[in-house]
């Protein structure tokens, strides 16, 4: 189960990338172009919040099983802590994924709380793109089954 887990972790990732591209793209088009704050730009946040917080929920349960991370656990902290790969999985990551998908969901509460269209698709890509920022500065690129063999 937990590899299962893991590999659909993994590519939802893909899912969770195109999403944001596509809902920060919408916004920017947005704020250009004035137009109005639609259905589809809401759509186009919602399935984003949601692929976030699935994401979320198969990260933590993965951290709570992962042999991986147990055993980094069985270390010590003190270890794992001098240990740059070790620092990334056991604590970088997944405070970095918490952080980021916290201020993509206050964007999201700030955007359905704006009542003028500017400020709605502004709110969206300020909050949407510092929480991508935040996560693509934690994704551990290297170390994803879907990706290794590609170096």
């Amino acid at each position: 189960m937990y590899h299962t887990l893991l590999l659909l972790h993994n590519a939802l990732r893909w899912v969770f990338l195109l999403l944001a591209v596509y809902t920060i793209f919408k916004a920017l088009m947005g704020v250009i172009n004035k137009t109005p704050f639609g259905p589809e730009d809401n759509k186009a946040a919602k399935f984003f919040i949601m692929v976030c917080h699935t994401q979320l929920l198969l990260g933590i349960i993965l951290y709570f099983t992962s042999p991986v991370i147990q055993s980094y656990m069985d270390l010590g902290m003190g270890v794992a802590m001098k240990d740059k790969l070790m620092r990334l999985q056991l604590v970088e990551h997944p405070l970095t994924m918490i952080f980021g998908i916290v201020i993509i969901q206050a964007g999201k509460i700030k955007v359905r709380k704006a009542y003028e269209d500017a400020v709605k698709h502004k709110r969206s890509l300020v909050f949407y793109s510092i929480g991508l920022i935040l996560i693509l500065s934690r994704i551990p690129w290297g170390n994803a089954p879907l990706l290794r063999g590609m170096e």
